[in-house]
C-alpha cells in the first residue's frame, strides 16, 4: 500500500507511514470512502501515489519512474488554469510586499503550494518572503527545493548565498554565489540585469569579508558597470572600507 498523503510506500504489516506518519488505518478508510471521481492517480505499473504530473492527464511515477496518462480527478485545473491562478496570487503577494506586510505576502504565496508545489518560480518567491521575515531555515528550505525544480535557475543559488552571508558564513556561501555567476556568464539570459549586477555585488562582499579586496574591488566594479544602485554599491564599500 501507498500513503495517499506523501506516495511513500507502507510496509504490509505497518501501521504508520514512515515517510509522514500518517496512520495506515486512517489512510485505507479515507480512500475508500472518496467518491470515485476523488480517488487520487496512482501508478499504473507499481500502485504509487508519488508523482509527478508532467503534462495534460499524463503523469510521472517518482517511484519506479513509469510514464502513463490517467483520467484526472474531477475538479482538477488544466495548466492553464494553474498559471493564472499562480499568477494571480503573485500578484496579491506584490501589493503585500510594496506595503512591507511580508506575513500576509508569504501567507498569499504559500497558497500557491496547493495549486502547483513544484513550481520553480513559486519556491523562489517563497523563499524570498520567508528571508524578509527572518526565517532563515525555511528561506534555505523554499532555494534548496527551488534548485532541486529549476536547476539551471542561477539565483535560487545566489539566494542561498546571501542566506549564509546573513549568519556570517561567507565560506559556505562562496561556492554558492560562484555557481551561479558561472551560469549567468555561460548563459546571460539565465537573469535579469538587475539580478546579475546584484549578484556580482554579493560575490564582492563576499569575497571580501574572506580578505580578498582585489577580487571584492573588480566584482564591484562590475556589479557598477551593470547597473547596481548606487547605495547597494555605496553599502558594500563601507562595510569592507573599500573604494570603487
Amino acid at each position: 500500500m501507498f500513503c495517499i498523503y506523501c506516495g511513500t510506500r507502507i510496509p504490509d504489516n505497518g501501521a504508520f507511514c514512515p515517510a509522514c506518519g500518517a496512520k495506515a488505518a486512517v489512510i485505507k478508510a479515507e480512500e475508500k470512502e472518496r467518491p470515485a471521481g476523488m480517488r487520487a492517480v496512482v501508478c499504473a505499473a507499481c500502485g504509487s501515489g508519488n508523482l509527478k504530473r508532467i503534462g495534460r492527464s499524463e503523469y510521472l511515477c517518482e517511484h519506479c519512474g513509469s510514464r502513463f496518462f490517467a483520467q484526472e480527478p474531477d475538479g482538477a485545473m488544466s495548466r492553464e488554469e494553474e498559471k493564472a491562478k499562480l499568477l494571480a496570487l503573485f500578484a496579491e503577494a506584490k501589493t503585500y510586499a510594496d506595503k512591507g506586510d511580508y506575513q500576509a505576502e508569504l501567507i498569499a504565496l504559500s497558497k500557491g503550494m496547493e495549486l502547483v508545489p513544484e513550481d520553480g518560480t513559486l519556491l523562489l518567491k517563497l523563499g524570498r518572503a520567508s528571508s524578509r521575515l527572518g526565517l532563515v531555515q525555511e528561506a534555505m528550505d523554499y532555494y534548496r527545493k527551488a534548485a532541486e525544480v529549476s536547476p539551471h535557475d542561477p539565483i535560487v543559488y545566489v539566494n542561498q548565498g546571501v542566506e549564509y552571508m546573513k549568519q556570517e558564513m561567507a565560506a559556505e556561501a562562496r561556492p554558492l554565489f560562484e555557481k551561479g555567476i558561472a551560469m549567468i556568464e555561460a548563459d546571460p539570459m539565465s537573469a535579469s540585469t538587475a539580478d546579475a549586477a546584484v549578484t556580482y555585488a554579493n560575490y564582492a562582499f563576499c569575497i571580501g569579508k574572506l580578505g580578498d579586496l582585489a577580487g571584492a574591488r573588480k566584482y564591484l566594479t562590475i556589479a557598477k558597470k551593470k547597473g547596481c544602485n548606487e547605495q547597494t554599491l555605496d553599502y558594500f564599500c563601507k562595510a569592507l572600507k573599500i573604494r570603487v
